[in-house]
This record gives structure tokens, C-alpha cells and sequence, in this order.
């Protein structure tokens, strides 16, 4: 008797179920059309999709408008492409102008214009303030070597068409941006309405750890020196050339960095803002005035002697390149001498002025400030000024004048140190600071913070009727 798993039941079950599974393949290849994929090699390419008919729209539709591609606009090349380097042509080293006449010249410049500078005096610039201390020997190995200290203080020129990193060795600028950018230093460097750009604007940043493996403060100091020659042989070369400088070194090393796009590290320390004086340029049409922005005007009252040079020249400059208009008065007439050896023409005598003529009056400090302390004439100045509602300002010793004539009392004021007993004395509330503004009334330290003491007065400009 068979078992039900016997090897002659499975051959009739396999027999059985052949031919239903013959019949169910013929069924779906009758569906299917008969048709049958070709072989496929095993390199070919798979086959290309069928063509699909486009979609109709319903009835009724509107058909959608097919889109046409904007045609090709020229594009720029990339930035790496369109920079450039211009190699500058060979400094002069020899001209007959004395080096008194270059310091009488950087004492008396006029704001700069904004007309371009030429070529061959920014690469005179570049040689006086950083080249002129590379070697003139030519080591047949490589280029000619530079000093450490040269090379590790950058100098950027702010031109029209770009900033220029300038190269001492090969006496060429390399160009880094294609973006002019001299307003917007201009505007955030100087922070006054109307201020210029100049033909160029040099910018000299440095990085502390490339003076040196000492310590930090040390290597600082080094590289702050050194940015200090070099700033003041760039202004000394630009009153060669009969140009005006401006140098500006409460620089906001961030701002300056952002706007110019500078590495992050390079610090800067130092720009100077160079042009034709103003005079020397083609004058443009006046325009009227509107009776809201007529032009401000200040008496500044100067010592006859020992006036502090920068403290005048530089709240000078700045206040002119503000459009404010400078009268200089003094207790005696004919040129007035300040301490740094500077002179200034006296426009009026003391005893001559009239307070309702002018916004503002300036007392400038240095020593021969003392001698305003007890005057009479200058003391009733500065109480007219307050009576008046005039902007009253003073610098660095000047302030003592300010106390002694009794309008300080319950006043924020600063002053140069030696004065802050004189001025507590006085009831002032003294603070120290570089600048401070307390209603009409400007006070500053001396001659450091010039150009926010001339913002503090323009600001107290603003106020006045």
C-alpha cells in the first residue's frame, strides 16, 4: 500500500498542473498583444521613452502662453579677471623745496578736493611714506629686500576705480576691489555733512604679531611707531607736491576694514585723505542757500603767543570742511605764534567784536591761554556767548578761561588735566573725557580729539537759531 507522498502521486500532480500554467501565460500574452520585449545585449543603452502627445486643455480654457527665455545678457568677468597691477613710474628724488617750506605748507593746507590724483604723484606718495626705506641694491636671487618693518606694515590706496594694496619691492599697486569706496570712508572716518573724498585716501594697517616674537604691548608699540613715520613722511611729500592732506588717527578700525574690505588681519591705524587744494580746482556754479542751511559762523579767539598749533588747525580744518566760515580774533593784532612754531594772521582785535556777528565762539588752548584767564575782554566773550544762546566752546587749557568767567557752574565739562582742579572750583562737573557737550557749551581735552570737537560744535551749530 502506497503512502500519500508517494513518488507516483507527485508525477500525476506535476502532470496535472503543467498545462494550467501553459494556459494562464498564453491568457496574458493574448492581452498584452503578443509582443515581447527584445533581448537586451548586455552594453546597450537602455531604450528612449515614447513620445507623449502634449496635453489638451478643456474647452473653454484660454491655452497658456509659452514662456520665451530673456535674451543673453553680456556678463562681467570674474573679479580675479578684471583686477589689475600698474607698475608706477620711478620717484623723484631730488626737488628743489625746502623741508620748512613743506612743514609751513602741512600747516596751512586747504581741504582737499575730490579731483583725481595723477599716477606719478600717488607713486611719489607711496615711495616717500614706505618705499623710500627699500634698499636700492638688487639681490640677483629674488627681488629686492624689503625691511622687516616695511613689509609687515600694509599701505592701501582708496583711488576712483578701486583699492590698491601698494608693493614697496616692485614700487607697483596691486589692485584687491574694483568698488569706489572714498565717500563712505570719507563719511564714516571724518562723520561731517559735506566731507570730501580727496583724489586718494591711504590707509596704513599693520598686524602687531608680524613686528616681532616679544610681547604683545612691545610689538604694538613698534608697529604704531612705525605707522607714525610713516604717515608724517606721506604728509610732508603731499605739501611737496602742493597737496593737502588731512591725517586722521582716531580710526575705527572696523568700520574702516568692512567699507575698504580688508583682511581681518591687518588692524587700521591710520588714513590720510590727499588732494589738490581746493582752490586749485575749476569752480563750480553757487547756488543760493536755503534761508534753513545758511552757512554757520564762529569767531575763534587765539593767544597772540603760544596758541597749541593742532588744536587750531585741525578744529579749523574740520569746521571749514563743514561749511563753517572761521574768524580769528586776538588781544593784539599782526601774526599770532603758536607753540609748535606755526603763525596765523589775527582778523580781529578783541576789543572789535561783535557777538551777534557770529554762531559760535572757539577759545583755543596752548600755553599762551593763560593769558586770557583774567582778561576781561575774553571773559565777557564767553558770557555773551551763554547769554546769547551762542555755541561756546574751549580746548585743551582754554576751559580755565570759560571757569574763571563763571559759566560752568553745574556744567559736564573736560579740560586738559593740569585745568580739572580749576574747573571744580568753579562748580563744573568735570568728566575727563576727550569731548564733552553739555547743552551749547564744547569742551575737549587738547589737541587729539580735533575732529570730535569740531562734530560736538557742529552739532551745537545745528541748535542755534
Amino acid at each position: 500500500m502506497k503512502g500519500p507522498n508517494s513518488l507516483s502521486d507527485l508525477r500525476g500532480r506535476c502532470l496535472h498542473t503543467v498545462p494550467a500554467v501553459l494556459l494562464s501565460l498564453l491568457v496574458v500574452t493574448a492581452l498584452c498583444g503578443g509582443q515581447q520585449p527584445p533581448p537586451t545585449e548586455p552594453n546597450a543603452a537602455p531604450p528612449a521613452p515614447a513620445p507623449t502627445a502634449p496635453a489638451v486643455p478643456p474647452a473653454g480654457k484660454p491655452q497658456p502662453k509659452p514662456r520665451v527665455p530673456p535674451p543673453s545678457q553680456p556678463r562681467r568677468g570674474p573679479l580675479a579677471t578684471r583686477l589689475k597691477t600698474i607698475q608706477l613710474p620711478e620717484p623723484i628724488r631730488s626737488r628743489s623745496y625746502s623741508l620748512e617750506q613743506a612743514l609751513a605748507g602741512q600747516r596751512n593746507a586747504e581741504p582737499p578736493a575730490n579731483q583725481r590724483l595723477e599716477f606719478p604723484k600717488v607713486g611719489q606718495l607711496a615711495w616717500a611714506a614706505q618705499g623710500s626705506r627699500v634698499p636700492a641694491v638688487t639681490n640677483p636671487s629674488g627681488p629686492v629686500q624689503v625691511p622687516a618693518e616695511v613689509a609687515a606694515m600694509k599701505m592701501y590706496f582708496a583711488l576712483p576705480d578701486g583699492i590698491y594694496l601698494y608693493h614697496p619691492g616692485d614700487h607697483a599697486l596691486q589692485q584687491m576691489s574694483d568698488a569706489d569706496v572714498r565717500q563712505l570712508l570719507s563719511n564714516a572716518l571724518l562723520n561731517l555733512p559735506g566731507a570730501p573724498t580727496g583724489g586718494c585716501q591711504v590707509i596704513l594697517a599693520g598686524a602687531a604679531r608680524e613686528f616681532g616674537a616679544g610681547p604683545t604691548t612691545r610689538a604694538r608699540t613698534l608697529m604704531l611707531l612705525q605707522a607714525g613715520r610713516m604717515s608724517q613722511s606721506l604728509q610732508l611729500q603731499a605739501a611737496a607736491l602742493g597737496l593737502s592732506a588731512i591725517g586722521i588717527d582716531n580710526v575705527e578700525a572696523n568700520n574702516v576694514r568692512r567699507i575698504a574690505r580688508l583682511p581681518r588681519t591687518v588692524e587700521p591705524l591710520y588714513v590720510t585723505i590727499v588732494g589738490y587744494p581746493g582752490s586749485q580746482t575749476a569752480p563750480q556754479p553757487a547756488s543760493p542757500v536755503p534761508a534753513t542751511q545758511m552757512v554757520k559762523s564762529v569767531l575763534f579767539v587765539v593767544p597772540p603767543q603760544g596758541f597749541q598749533d593742532e588744536e587750531f588747525s585741525g578744529t579749523r580744518r574740520a569746521l571749514e570742511l563743514a561749511g563753517v566760515q572761521v574768524t580769528v580774533a586776538s588781544s593784539r593784532p599782526g601774526l599770532l605764534t603758536g607753540m609748535l612754531g606755526g603763525t596765523v594772521p589775527a582778523e580781529l582785535l578783541l576789543n572789535q567784536v561783535n557777538v551777534d556777528n557770529f554762531q559760535g565762539v572757539v577759545f583755543i588752548g596752548g600755553s599762551g591761554a593763560l593769558d586770557y584767564f583774567n582778561n576781561p575782554i575774553a571773559q565777557n566773550l564767553a558770557r555773551q556767548a551763554v547769554a546769547r544762546q551762542k555755541v561756546l566752546a574751549a580746548s585743551g587749557t582754554a576751559p580755565g578761561i570759560l571757569a574763571n568767567a563763571g559759566v560752568l557752574k553745574g556744567i559736564r565739562a573736560t579740560a586738559f588735566l593740569s585745568e580739572q582742579e580749576r574747573l571744580a572750583r568753579a562748580g563744573a562737573l568735570y568728566t575727563g573725557n576727550p569731548v564733552e557737550k553739555d547743552g551749547l557749551i564744547v569742551t575737549s581735552t587738547g589737541p587729539y580729539p580735533v575732529v570730535l570737537f569740531a562734530r560736538a560744535i557742529c552739532d551745537g551749530l545745528s541748535e542755534t537759531r
